[in-house]
């Protein structure tokens, strides 16, 4: 948000002191800290091996029950060797950090170095610091790369099993901090992380948004909103390095929070169609757009690396709230009901869509998904191997919204010939999301959860994308190209078959779109519709389930295990909503109508994915 200057405020600095003064006195009643300590004994922690700490969980790597939680007298955190600290906080670097930068990851090592000399001489340490540190070895030890040899796991179980401990630890010490604190900046930070952990365990959940929304308020209790809004002072804190990064990690929290938001308001779920950040409320600048070293250095947002001629360690993290602002318009201007977007001018849905071409046009060339841009990134890739993850996750998610703008105009364009672009614009976004599919696999050295985790981000756009190309193929037979669309669709079918040993995702995916295919007797290699049930045809695949109902995935067999953080089975973890399987059976079954409840929630269902 772009801050007026104080000639244009007509504000001088001993102005802005009174204000305070007047603030004070006006906040005194607003006490920050519970007088109630309604929470359990204070923390403990020790240091020991892994070697040790997975022993101790021999024979209980489930999720404690709820009972066991309320019968703890008190929090005993265990932490690795500061050895294995270290390794943890290197593979967080490596395997995270790129998108999701809300540290500073000089000074989170100096405050582990800190914190960990004050538990080996038994000083008292700060909870907050605690959830922090947990919330990162948590979620670097889910993505570890196991070996033999490895002092952190030597099996993607034991990764798992730590990864369980720490997070569970870590929402322990939140949950103690909630009670009887007001909040911290550390908070803030752990509860994102850990909202990271519980997002690749539950998917999109209850629990996810929880966390995130825990965040939020924090962040509103500490005025994060009003960092800038002092600038006389602010300009006078930044004189020295350390309040310098102090703010810029602050900026960049609020904007990691915002931008998670916003995003999450075009996504299916309770939260869909609404915001709680109002940006006429914020007065908070931008991040900087540098690396870590490079902050003291650095002065507004033009890049220091190169003028932009290569990527800072924030080009994602701002890409991203770019975007963020573009999903809170169109949540603000695309009504959730149907027959009240059909009621508004088309015009509103073109200047939007005008929005979101010219952000995916004035990206930076290293996320371009052009063959020229990708030609000239590759030497880029040599230094900065996270660039294609990136490129994937900030196109493949620009282009699902668009489709989601333009998807309930799909099926409508004899409506209105102008439905004809929305058309268009739909199956250009999703075909370029099948054109990327092969981004996020080009990763080397990664662990069995990180290709998992990759595989099932793919396969969640990939099949965002092959609703838009199924369902325009079912209801707009008569249009060009049919041969070259049903070609797409088998080959983009293929590649899901192919790697549907990765995810559980994969094969409802494919069973849902099979089955609607199916339905509708489109026939991907040109063979005439059987009323017998040999549904080899259909697509072309070795496999292909019956026409009734029970061809479906059942609902009560996907539905995730239960509400507690069990990371051991790993499979069966997915980043749809429970009711994916109820929508798709409603696909399947009775003669499906244009404009109908089925059609515009189906692809909102699927569209859980966190950015």
């Amino acid at each position: 948000m772009v801050t007026p200057s104080l000639e244009e405020a007509g504000v001088s600095g001993a102005n802005q002191k009174q204000d305070n003064d007047l603030q004070f006195l006006e906040n005194i009643g607003t006490k920050e800290d519970s007088l109630l300590q309604s929470g359990p004994a204070p923390l403990s922690c020790k240091i020991t091996n892994v070697k040790d700490i997975l022993d101790a969980q021999t024979g209980q790597r489930g999720p404690p029950s709820v009972a066991e939680y309320s019968q703890r007298p008190n929090i005993v955190a265990v932490f690795p060797t500061y050895r294995v600290a270290i390794l943890l906080f290197d593979n967080f670097e490596t395997s995270v950090d790129h998108v999701c930068r809300i540290l500073h990851n000089p000074a989170t090592r100096s405050l582990m170095k800190t914190f960990y000399l004050q538990i080996s001489q038994n000083e008292p340490i700060s909870p907050s610091e605690a959830a922090l540190l947990l919330s990162i070895f948590a979620l670097s030890s889910y993505f570890y790369p196991p070996s033999e040899n490895s002092e952190v796991a030597a099996t993607d179980q034991d990764a798992v099993c730590l990864s369980n401990i720490w997070t569970k630890s870590s929402m322990d010490i939140l949950d103690y901090s909630r009670r009887n604190t007001s909040g911290t900046l550390e908070d803030i930070q752990a509860y994102i992380l850990t909202s990271y952990v519980a997002y690749h365990v539950d998917g999109f959940s209850a629990r996810s948004r929880f966390l995130m929304t825990a965040a939020t308020s924090i962040a509103r209790d500490l005025r994060l909103h009003w960092l800038d809004a002092d600038q006389v002072l602010s300009t006078e804190r930044e004189t020295n390095l350390r309040s310098l990064v102090d703010r810029e990690v602050k900026r960049r929290v609020f904007w990691h929070i915002a931008a998670a938001d916003w995003l999450q308001s075009t996504n299916a779920g309770p939260q869909e169609g609404m915001y709680f950040i109002n940006p006429k409320h914020v007065n908070v600048r931008l991040p900087k757009d540098c690396n870590d070293h490079e902050v003291a250095l650095s002065e507004g947002n033009t890049p220091l690396a190169g003028g932009g001629s290569q990527p800072t360690s924030m080009a994602y993290c701002l890409a991203r709230v770019r975007l963020a602002h573009l999903c809170r318009e169109m949540t603000d201007t695309v009504p959730l009901k149907t027959s009240k977007l059909m009621a508004m001018p088309y015009e509103h849905i073109m200047a939007l869509d005008k929005r979101f071409e010219d952000y995916l046009l004035n990206l930076p060339f290293f996320f371009q998904t052009d063959a020229d841009s990708r030609e000239r990134t590759k030497p880029l890739e040599m230094v900065y191997p996270r660039i294609p993850i990136m490129r994937y996750s900030i196109a493949a998610a620009a282009h699902s919204r668009r489709c989601r703008l333009h998807h309930r105009f799909l099926l409508r364009q004899a409506a209105d010939p102008r439905y004809t672009y929305s058309r268009r614009v739909c199956l250009e976004s999703a075909r370029a999301v099948l054109d990327m599919y092969g981004d996020p696999q080009e990763e080397d050295r990664s662990s069995q959860m990180a290709a998992v985790a990759r595989m099932e981000m793919t396969a969640h756009y990939t099949h965002l994308a092959l609703v838009v190309m199924v369902m325009d193929l079912c209801f707009n037979r008569d249009e060009a190209g049919e041969d070259a669309r049903k070609m797409e669709v088998k080959t983009a079918l293929q590649m899901l078959e192919r790697k549907k040993h990765v995810s559980a995702l994969l094969g409802r995916s494919l069973d849902a779109l099979r089955a609607v295919l199916q339905k509708h007797e489109v026939d991907l290699i040109d063979r005439p519709p059987s009323s017998t049930v040999h549904h080899h045809h259909a697509t072309g695949l070795s496999r292909e389930p019956e026409l009734n109902q029970a061809t479906l995935p059942d609902h009560a067999e996907t539905q995730h295990a239960g509400p507690g953080l069990d990371f051991q089975d790993r499979g069966g973890s997915t980043t749809l909503d429970a009711s994916f399987d109820e929508l798709w059976q409603g696909v399947a079954q009775d003669e499906m109508e244009l404009g109908t409840y089925t059609w515009d929630s189906l692809f909102s269902a699927l569209d859980t994915q966190m950015l």
